[in-house]
């Protein structure tokens, strides 16, 4: 009988660990975008926040910024090359930089997804924000 009590117990404790070992979370953005996190920055009116990327390892793939609404929050890509007005990440070890700027008062989606030139859709998408933007003060 306490053999079976040990092992009823054990079997809880087990159950308990692998719920809160599943629970946990990780930073790397393939596993924010597995998991639907959404992270959550705020900007003030006219503020830029960098957000950066290692570029990927193919480099046939495309690293995309986009807000759903750009009155609110405007997504660009930083230039690494401004003389030929062309992005060189995939010739340098450079993260790429993406640049969130507040535009309107207000909260917008920023996601970041990878996508082939020729793929329909908005690519393998990476991670999320949620960005409010607040009156400076």
């Amino acid at each position: 009988m306490r053999t079976l009590r040990v092992l009823f117990t054990l079997f809880w404790v087990g159950l308990l660990l692998a719920g809160i070992h599943s629970c946990g979370a990780s930073s790397s953005p393939t596993s924010d975008a597995a998991s639907g996190k959404v992270r959550k920055i705020r900007v003030r009116l006219g503020e830029v926040k960098e957000i950066d990327f290692p570029n990927p390892k193919d480099t046939t793939l495309l690293l995309i910024g986009s807000s759903e609404n750009h009155e609110i929050v405007d997504v660009t890509r930083r230039q690494l090359k401004e003389e030929d007005n062309t992005y060189a990440a995939a010739e340098t070890k450079e993260p790429a930089v993406f640049l969130i700027k507040g535009v309107t008062n207000g909260t917008a989606k920023v996601i970041f997804s990878e996508k082939r030139p020729d793929e329909e859709g908005p690519g393998r998408i990476l991670r999320t924000y949620q960005v409010e933007v607040i009156t400076r003060k």
